[in-house]
């Protein structure tokens, strides 16, 4: 490994690296993110197979910094048109700072940098995971709710992140859990389910279960084709379940209508642009208590 960048950062020097790391850090910060975290590149490889490790990106990278923010206003939370959350699409803060870090690496530093590729391009396993980029930069652990990474002060974020050959100083994986929140405890204490395992019964038609003993989650149940029903009905995913349709169908007004319907014209131009929505269903996160006190407005 080299000892300098072009830039004359010296990479053995820690106090050096930890100076470099907290500047990239605030570049995110200033870009948009509402928190940024480090994690070794090949603290990937105890959880993912070979083609989807940073290094599968970028030949030679050393770090992953990770940029998370809100995503849609907090009032979209609320929104009871479900295209609301839809148009907020992707093009969140979170990818805009990503960039901007990536881009302030070669620029300044002279190591190469790119955005971790995240959308899946085939089944619904993503190129590189942000929720594990996202917990092994210290920012969240996975929740009962559909395995989503809750931050222990914001809740629910989006992750993006830059990769990068730069030797970063990384951070460390949170020591306790968010999930289960004191009062989730209590309640399932009281009633046997948490908030989200009652909005959303796996026992009912539901997605989520979980067993939770001594505060600690023993065993979590989720079933992501279920809830991808109900969370991604525009998109690729949206537009199988279409055509599956079309093909039980031996009706032909039936058919036409669903040719010709609005959802089916969307489904095709989100495929177009290769834009899916970020989800439909919010039920268990709407009544998650992490974070909940900051996404109350008038």
């Amino acid at each position: 490994m080299e000892a300098s960048s072009p830039a004359g950062l010296d990479v053995t020097d820690v106090a050096a690296r930890a100076r470099a790391t907290d500047e990239i850090k605030h570049v995110g910060l200033s870009g948009g993110a509402l928190v940024v975290g480090v994690t070794a590149a090949s603290a990937f490889n105890e959880f993912v197979p070979p083609g989807h490790r940073p290094t599968d990106f970028l030949p030679g990278a050393e770090s992953v910094v990770v940029a998370g923010s809100p995503g849609p206003a907090n009032a979209a939370w609320r929104s009871p048109n479900r295209r609301v959350m839809e148009i907020a699409g992707y093009d969140f803060r979170e990818n805009v700072a990503s960039i901007v870090m990536a881009e302030h690496i070669e620029a300044t530093y002279g190591y190469r940098a790119i955005q971790g590729p995240t959308l899946p391009t085939s089944g619904q396993h993503p190129p590189l995971s942000m929720m594990l980029a996202a917990v092994l930069a210290g920012l969240g652990t996975r929740s009962i709710a559909a395995n989503i990474v809750l931050n222990p002060t914001y809740g629910l974020l989006y992750y993006a992140a830059a990769v990068t050959t730069m030797p970063l100083e990384p951070d460390h994986v949170l020591e306790e859990n968010v999930c289960p929140a004191r009062s989730c405890v209590r309640l399932y204490e009281q009633e046997g389910r948490t908030p989200c395992m009652a909005v959303c019964p796996a026992d009912e038609g539901g997605c989520i279960d979980a067993t939770i003993e001594d505060g600690r989650i023993v065993h979590s149940y989720f079933n992501r084709e279920r809830c991808s029903t109900r969370a991604m009905n525009f998109g690729i995913r949206g537009h199988i379940k279409q055509l599956e349709i079309l093909m039980d169908t031996d009706d032909a007004d039936e058919r036409h209508d669903l040719v010709y319907s609005d959802d089916f014209r969307r489904n095709l131009a989100a495929i177009g642009r290769y834009k899916e929505s970020v989800a439909q269903c919010f039920e268990c996160m709407r009544v998650c208590p992490v974070g909940r006190y900051r996404r109350k407005l008038k």
